[in-house]
C-alpha cells in the first residue's frame, strides 16, 4: 500500500512538470499576487485607521496638567491707610507656587473633526488606488511575455519539423551517393543545413528558457521548460470610449480628495465653541489677598473665531481648484493616449487578419513547391542548394502563419487590456 502511495505520488509529480499547462489569465493573476506592492494596501488601511483614531480624539476632552513655581518683584499691595483699630491683611508672599488640572471639552468646531475624518478617508482611497494602478501596469508585461513564448515555441516547432524533413532528405540523399547515383556534394549540403537548424533550434530554446525565467520572476512560481503555453481566445475589438482602467479612477479619486480639502478649508473658517474646567493648588489661590496654599477650580465655556487671516483661507481654496485643473488636463491626455493606443491595436488587428489570409495560400504554394523539389532532387534534377532554399521558404511561410496567428490574438488582449477590460 505504501509503495502504491509513493508510486501515485511520483506520477502526480513528474505529470506536473512535464506536462503543465499555463494560460495567460493564470499568469495574470499570479503576477498579482507576488508584485511586492500589493503588500503596501495593508499597511496603507493600516495607518489609515491609526489617523482616524487621532482624529476621533479631537471630539474627547483633553486635559493638561500644569506645575509651576515662581518668585516675583513685586506683589498686589492696598495703596490706602486703614485705621489703627482695622488690622491690614497680610500681602501675598513674592514666591508663588501652582499646580492645577486643565480640562477642555469641543462643543462645537464647525465640523472640523467630521471633514478631517472624511479628507483621511479620500487619502486611504488615493494611495490604495495608486497601487492598483501600479499593478496594473505588470499586465502589459505578463502580455508581452506570455505571447513571446507562443511565438518561440510555434517557431520551435517549424525547426523541429525542418530537421525531420531534412532526416528524411539525408537518408535518401546518402543512399544515392552510395549507390553512385548523386555526388558527395550535395549530401554535404544537406548536412550542413542540418548543422545550421540545430544551431537556430539552440538559440530559439535559449531565448525561451530566458522568457520562462522572466516570467518566473514576475509570476513568483517555477515555470518548467517542458510546460505548455495554451493559446489564449481571440477577444472581441469594439470602438467604444468605455474604459475601465485604474488611472481614470484614480483622477477621479484625486478630485474627490480635492473637494473634501475644499470643504474643510471652509469649516475652519467657522467659530468654534468649547467648554473648560481648572482644578488646582497652591499659593496663592484664586483669591491674590490669601497668603495660604489652598485649592481652587473654576470652569466655564469659550468660543474662538478667526475673523481674519490675510486672505489665507481663500488663496488655499484657490490653490485646491488649480490642483483640480492640472488633474482634469492629465485626465484628458490620458484618456487622448487610450485612444491612440487602442487605434494602434485595432489596425493591428485588421492587419493580421490579412496577413493570415495571404500566408495561408503562400502555405499551400510553398508545401507543393517544396514537394516538387524534393521529387527532383531525388531524381537528380536539382542540387540540394536548390532543394533548401523551397524547403526554407515553405517553412518560413508556415512560421509567418503561425506567428500572425498569435499577433492576431495578441492584439486583441492588448486591446482590452489598453481598454481597462478585464
Amino acid at each position: 500500500m505504501r509503495r502504491s502511495l509513493l508510486f501515485l505520488f511520483f506520477t502526480i509529480v513528474v505529470s506536473w512538470s512535464y506536462g503543465q499547462t499555463l494560460s495567460l489569465d493564470s499568469c495574470q493573476v499570479m503576477a498579482r499576487r507576488n508584485h511586492p506592492l500589493l503588500r503596501q494596501a495593508g499597511i496603507i488601511d493600516q495607518i489609515s485607521e491609526l489617523r482616524q483614531q487621532n482624529i476621533q480624539t479631537l471630539n474627547l476632552p483633553q486635559f493638561d496638567l500644569t506645575g509651576r513655581a515662581s518668585w516675583q518683584s513685586d506683589v498686589t499691595k492696598l495703596a490706602i491707610k486703614l485705621p489703627a483699630n482695622i488690622t491690614m491683611p497680610k500681602m501675598p508672599s513674592q514666591d508663588q507656587y501652582k499646580a492645577y488640572l486643565d480640562i477642555r471639552q469641543k462643543i462645537y468646531d464647525g465640523g472640523v473633526a467630521k471633514k478631517s475624518k472624511e479628507l483621511e478617508e479620500a487619502d486611504r482611497l488615493v494611495s490604495n488606488q495608486q497601487i492598483e494602478t501600479e499593478l496594473y501596469k505588470i499586465k502589459e508585461t505578463v502580455n508581452t511575455l506570455y505571447f513571446n513564448a507562443l511565438v518561440i515555441r510555434e517557431n520551435l516547432k517549424i525547426v523541429d519539423l525542418k530537421k525531420n524533413t531534412l532526416d528524411e532528405q539525408i537518408k535518401t540523399v546518402g543512399s544515392a551517393v552510395t549507390n553512385g547515383v548523386a555526388l558527395p556534394n550535395e549530401l554535404d549540403q544537406l548536412r550542413a543545413e542540418r548543422l545550421l537548424t540545430d544551431q537556430q533550434d539552440e538559440e530559439l530554446n535559449s531565448t525561451f528558457h530566458t522568457t520562462c525565467a522572466l516570467l518566473e520572476i514576475v509570476t513568483g512560481t517555477s515555470i518548467p521548460v517542458q510546460t505548455i503555453f495554451s493559446v489564449p481566445k481571440s477577444l472581441t475589438i469594439e470602438n467604444n470610449t468605455d474604459f475601465g482602467r485604474p488611472e481614470i479612477t484614480l483622477f477621479n479619486l484625486q478630485k474627490a480628495k480635492i473637494d473634501k480639502n475644499e470643504e474643510l478649508l471652509k469649516d475652519s473658517h467657522k467659530p468654534f465653541l468649547y467648554a473648560f474646567g481648572q482644578a488646582g493648588y497652591g499659593r496663592p489661590g484664586l483669591n491674590m489677598l490669601e497668603n495660604n496654599f489652598t485649592d481652587w477650580y473654576m470652569f466655564g465655556a469659550g468660543l474662538s473665531w478667526n475673523l481674519w487671516d490675510w486672505h489665507k483661507n481663500r488663496r488655499d481654496r484657490s490653490s485646491l481648484l488649480l490642483q483640480k485643473d492640472i488633474i482634469n488636463t492629465n485626465l484628458e491626455n490620458f484618456n487622448r493616449s487610450l485612444k491612440m493606443s487602442l487605434n494602434q491595436e485595432a489596425n493591428n488587428a485588421q492587419k493580421y487578419k490579412k496577413l493570415i489570409i495571404t500566408d495561408e495560400q503562400l502555405v499551400i504554394i510553398k508545401d507543393q513547391i517544396t514537394n516538387r523539389s524534393a521529387s527532383s532532387l531525388k531524381n537528380g534534377v536539382i542540387t540540394s542548394a536548390d532543394y533548401i532554399r523551397d524547403l526554407n521558404a515553405a517553412l518560413q511561410a508556415k512560421a509567418n502563419l503561425e506567428t500572425h496567428k498569435v499577433q492576431l490574438v495578441q492584439a486583441s488582449v492588448n486591446f482590452q487590456t489598453i481598454r481597462g477590460n478585464k
